[in-house]
């Protein structure tokens, strides 16, 4: 007798296009190899590859391999499930009939996590491309976070001669409003880059943040400008009692099973680390970055020169119309303020250091800028931290429309 197709094994056939009870290849194969990242989550592969197993008619060794995963791991629901739906597939029977409208919901969320992971599994591939979010990552960040809200995925990178590459990625959940946070209480998780700004253990946190938390400095400049609230958005582990929350089902932070935070925590930086947060990653190749690297760094390099001439006028011009500095100074304040500011200087030097890019997730055409920044003058001098938002105009010119020395 064929087996029934339960619904998560009739979801993973038809994301591959298979027929259940056709299997591709006999019993005994073994499932195709896949590349995966050293400190991917083994317990995700582990179920995956049962899946796989499942859609190629092989139950009986999927049913095996699953009750040693469930042993190691009893808190994974998922895989509980996916052992009950091949154990009453097994048998020729169906579930659906056998179960109330409360446990029908929460094998909803189940298979939607399902969904997500098999989806990921499906299409991991990046061919050596990198995010497009990273441009450029200065010598002092050893790594990066990019978070893909849309897919409900961690990746982190490396930092290889600024250059980002991929080390491994996890399964996220996200808040219960979806992506793109305005205001506080709305239960979203926010669109745009950050930095982790401390690091809290178990010992510190409630239950139901796990093993850790790593708290990001949401609402940032951009966030403020644009007018968002809310606080306490981090990134954090899971209560004891589970091993991975549903697609959507955090107050708003973005949270990995407690393994994936251990393995994440033990390569961030707290106060440098970038979190990029993003609906969806654009892959591009290292020429695509290096184009938009090269136009970028290109446009400060001139607006350091210009400062440097002391003239104004051309400095001046690298700032948009609707600039808007940290002291709240809109263009024409600002101008006004450098203008009186330059009449006394008689030679400036502006050196930059640690310049890291971030493409701006959710904004046309926009990077955030960091890097140190020594100025010396002939009556004044200075070693800040300094953030800048540019945004490439309509004539095509990049332009500065936010800048402060603390983000």
């Amino acid at each position: 007798m064929t087996p029934a197709a339960p619904r998560l094994i009739a979801l993973a056939l038809g994301l591959l296009g298979g027929t259940l009870g056709a299997p591709s290849a006999t019993a005994d194969s073994e499932p195709p190899a896949t590349s995966r990242p050293p400190l991917h989550s083994e317990a995700e592969t582990r179920l995956m590859t049962v899946i796989e197993l499942a859609r190629r008619g092989d139950y009986n060794r999927a049913i095996d391999d699953l009750s040693d995963l469930i042993d190691e791991r009893p808190n994974f629901r998922l895989a509980q499930l996916v052992y009950g739906e091949l154990m009453v597939a097994r048998a020729g029977r169906s579930i659906d009939p056998l179960i109330g409208e409360d446990v029908a919901k929460r094998r909803d969320a189940l298979l939607a996590e399902a969904e997500s992971r098999w989806n990921h599994r499906s299409n991991a591939a990046t061919d050596g491309r990198v995010p497009n979010a990273i441009v450029q990552l200065a010598p002092e960040h050893e790594h990066a976070i990019v978070a893909d809200l849309e897919h409900n995925r961690v990746y982190l990178f490396a930092n290889v001669d600024g250059v980002p590459r991929l080390v491994s990625d996890f399964y996220a959940t996200i808040g219960s409003g979806g992506a793109g946070k305005e205001a506080e209480g709305d239960m979203r998780t926010p669109v745009g880059v950050y930095h982790v700004t401390r690091y809290l253990n178990d010992h510190q946190l409630p239950k139901l943040y796990g093993i850790g938390a790593l708290p990001v400095n949401y609402p940032n400049a951009l966030d403020r400008a644009r007018g968002r609230t809310g606080h306490g958005i981090w990134l954090h582990g899971v209560p004891r009692t589970t091993y991975a929350r549903s697609p959507q089902a955090s107050e708003g932070c973005v949270v990995i099973a407690n393994d994936d935070f251990e393995r994440l925590r033990e390569r961030v930086d707290v106060g440098s680390t970038p979190v990029i947060m993003t609906q969806g990653v654009d892959w591009v190749s290292p020429a695509e970055a290096d184009t938009t690297r090269t136009e970028v760094r290109a446009a400060i390099e001139d607006w350091r020169h210009s400062w440097q001439a002391i003239d104004t006028s051309a400095y001046l011009a690298y700032y948009d119309a609707d600039f808007v500095s940290d002291e709240g100074r809109d263009k024409a304040a600002f101008a006004a303020y450098k203008k009186k500011v330059n009449a006394r200087k008689e030679n400036i030097s502006v050196d930059i250091d640690q310049l890291s890019i971030f493409r701006y997730p959710g904004e046309k055409e926009m990077v955030k800028v960091t890097f140190d920044q020594a100025y010396r003058s002939n009556n004044y001098s200075s070693e800040d931290r300094k953030t800048q938002y540019w945004q490439r105009s309509d004539d095509g010119r990049w332009r500065i429309v936010l800048e402060n020395e603390a983000d």
